[in-house]
């Protein structure tokens, strides 16, 4: 399954085309939101990060889905979480 993934300020990744905010990402059926972490090495405290998934706040065991759009935000950035406003 493929996931897009966001990633802000201090997780962008730096690329010979300069820096990467945006991935897609290969995941095995069934994965969760931790899996994504460990597969993009992210190694920030979970306390320090906002988990988002599809405009909805997340927790690490979330399952994902093919097609889900994940924001990965260090709380440190600031700023406005693009959220679902029915959520």
């Amino acid at each position: 399954m493929v996931i897009e993934v966001h990633l802000h300020t201090i997780l962008q990744r730096q690329s010979p085309e300069g820096r990467q905010s945006r991935l897609q990402v290969d995941l095995p059926s069934g994965s969760r939101l931790q899996d994504l972490l460990d597969t993009l090495h992210v190694e920030l405290n979970l306390d320090d990060l906002l988990l988002v998934v599809n405009g909805r706040l997340a927790q690490e065991d979330q399952q994902l889905v093919d097609g889900d759009v994940v924001h990965l935000i260090p709380a440190i950035s600031g700023g406005q979480v693009p959220l679902d406003p029915t959520g």
